[in-house]
């Protein structure tokens, strides 16, 4: 079984999902823990979950909790809901401004770890490509070339504006996967 060596404690993350969940709003695990659950990392820093939720409705569910609400920047075209000391992010409507537009990254579920759904390993690749974290979305293209990809979050990633060779890395996948 595969262990962390570090991670902010999971409870708090599990009660949330459900509590998102429960209100209807769907969310998915990414980043570090993303990569955590498919053993391509063992430290998680924090907690990122996404969901295409309106911020409304999000906010609406943390309703009596204590958070941060931060808007779009020069990278980022969504907004993040911090709470827990910090340690869970809620990334609303996850996106981030390139020079072809706006790359915008929709919240796909494909399977659960600790109850926690999971998010797109190929949307996170794209995703740590955008941030300029090349060693964490290698890892990522690895598992996906070596594990298969999911055709569905190819066509809808390669409906956004990506750049050309991250588009040829996508359709790549999709020529070689077995899922």
């Amino acid at each position: 079984m595969y262990h962390l060596k570090s991670s902010p404690p999971l409870a708090p993350l599990q009660t949330l999902v459900d509590r998102m969940e429960r209100a209807g709003v769907r969310v998915a695990l990414g980043g570090s823990g993303l990569l955590a659950a498919h053993g391509l990392a063992d430290t998680v820093r924090d907690w990122d979950l996404t969901t295409d939720a309106a911020v409304d409705q999000v906010i609406a569910v943390l309703e009596g909790g204590t958070f941060d609400h931060t808007g779009q920047d020069a990278l980022h075209a969504d907004q993040k809901l911090t709470l827990a000391d910090g340690t869970i992010e809620v990334i609303v409507g996850f996106a981030f401004h390139t020079p072809r537009g706006v790359v915008r990254i929709a919240t796909r579920e494909q399977g659960r770890w600790n109850g926690i759904p999971l998010g797109s390993p190929e949307a996170w690749a794209i995703a740590y490509h955008l941030l300029g974290r090349e060693a964490k979305a290698e890892a990522l293209w690895r598992m996906l070339v070596e594990r298969g990809a999911d055709p569905g979050a190819i066509a809808a990633l390669l409906r956004e504006p990506l750049a050309p060779e991250l588009a040829a890395r996508l359709r790549a996948l999709a020529t070689s996967s077995t899922a």
